[in-house]
């Protein structure tokens, strides 16, 4: 006999059961919706990429979570670690999509990151992503922005408790920064990894590794400076680019960079984003390397611990590298499982273990092709439907309904046959009330 197997889990991954599942369908289901509202049409991709094709992308912090796999003949593939690279090679790989090309695109990605599962963080998550590929616009980077906003706004997180804000700043704006405070240009990626952490570690450990890293004390302090008026003005979006443009007169690139903000904030209010949503904040630098413009991450100000529920910005160069030429592209990805742990933390998700709205139970003097029927019919009008099949007590079958969080179960004997109702007991309240055959659906649809 072969020896026993202990079932386990890889630390950082999780089954997901029905609880988990029919409330992450449903919210699926209204991303879904509001995606192709805006236009944007479903694409799917490997799991499974050449390793070559994802590393060099997110930068050297971002290349050490890749997982990679080893694979006969010596070629090395990788689990994705993203949507995004792996859509550049999609659209590379098929020139005849339309231009510009709006895709959604709903996947699990995997990272070797420490999984804190209290905060939604798992190296097997879900991501949601929406992308433009072929426009250079600044609205395209707008509807991003605007096309989350709708999905917070639909799942619930708007309110004071939740305290959603959506943080927004351009990563050509940080490499003026990183001149306006006497460093050479090239040096704003060092910069930019290390400002990636200041809200995870602090000013001082920052400040540390850029001396680590060459940064002078003096360029550090007047970079923190710089990075300062945003917080100065509240992130406020007019009343920090008014700042800057002060700020920055005559700094090479600055007017670029926000005139680039300053359209970016008309096209979110041409689509009803909310000013007070908005922070316009310097320190704000998403960690990967393909980013060339605006970029953006949303929050829950109600709960801090729980990070960034999604983000993106604008990567017009990253195509280049599969020798297509240089194709416009922006794009946001919201994560799922981070998403759906702050509902549950918020108690905004109702917990349902199926998806079944009536039990027909089994009565010993009914055959069972009866209940069969019956069931048919409620499922034929969209009722979801079960039936009992085994000889139980009634307590037993009732006790069933409600561990799984059935509402009704319909009992139909020989009297109710002969004259055609159902007894419909709803098991969350107690009340039991006799309904019409020919009602059933509907008195089942409406009934809370």
């Amino acid at each position: 006999m072969a020896s026993t197997i202990q079932p386990r889990l890889f630390k950082g991954c999780r089954d997901a059961l029905p609880e988990d599942m029919i409330p992450r369908r449903e919210m699926l289901e209204v991303m879904t919706r509001i995606f192709e509202t805006f236009g944007f049409a479903p694409v799917e991709t490997p799991a499974i990429e050449f390793l070559d094709i994802l590393l060099g992308k997110y930068g050297e912090e971002g290349d050490k979570l890749i997982y990679p796999l080893a694979y006969k003949g010596g070629r090395t593939l990788a689990l994705r670690y993203d949507l995004t690279v792996p859509l550049s090679r999609l659209v590379a790989m098929h020139p005849e999509l339309p231009r510009p090309f709006k895709r959604y695109q709903i996947q699990p990605v995997w990272r070797a990151d420490r999984p804190q599962p209290a905060q939604g963080r798992y190296r097997e998550f879900y991501q949601c992503d929406v992308d433009t590929v072929g426009s250079p616009s600044l609205m395209a980077d707008a509807e991003n922005v605007a096309v989350c906003y709708r999905v917070y706004e639909a799942l619930g997180l708007l309110d004071d408790e939740a305290g959603l804000v959506m943080r927004v700043n351009n990563r050509k704006l940080l490499r003026v920064l990183v001149t306006a405070a006497g460093l050479d240009a090239d040096q704003d990626k060092t910069v930019c990894t290390a400002l990636d952490k200041i809200d995870k570690i602090g000013r001082e450990k920052v400040a540390a590794e850029l001396d680590e890293k060459g940064i002078s004390a003096d360029a550090t302090h007047r970079l923190f400076q710089l990075i300062a008026v945003s917080e100065e003005n509240g992130g406020r979006p007019t009343a920090t680019l008014e700042a800057l443009r002060a700020t920055l007169e005559g700094v090479p690139g600055a007017g670029e960079a926000l005139d680039e903000m300053a359209a970016l904030f008309d096209g979110l209010a041409a689509l009803d984003v909310p000013d007070e949503r908005l922070r316009f904040d310097l320190v704000l630098t998403r960690g990967l390397d393909y980013y060339t413009g605006p970029i953006y991450e949303f929050q829950l100000t109600g709960l801090a611990s729980f990070g960034s529920l999604g983000g993106g910005g604008r990567y017009d160069d990253l195509l280049s590298i599969y020798g297509v030429g240089d194709i416009p592209a922006t794009g946001v990805s919201i994560g799922l499982s981070r998403v759906q742990s702050a509902l549950v933390k918020l108690g905004r998700l109702e917990s349902r273990k199926s998806p079944t709205r009536a039990l027909v139970l089994h009565l010993e003097d009914v055959p069972q092709t009866t209940s069969l029927r019956l069931a048919t019919r409620l499922r034929g009008e969209g009722i979801p439907t079960e039936v009992w099949f085994e000889p139980s007590r009634f307590k037993k079958q009732i006790q069933h309904a409600v561990k799984l969080g059935i509402p009704f179960v319909l009992i139909q004997g020989p009297d109710e046959l002969e004259r055609g109702v159902v007894q419909v007991k709803d098991v969350r309240q107690g009340r039991q009330v006799e309904v019409m055959e020919s009602d059933l659906a509907d008195h089942l649809r409406s009934a809370d």
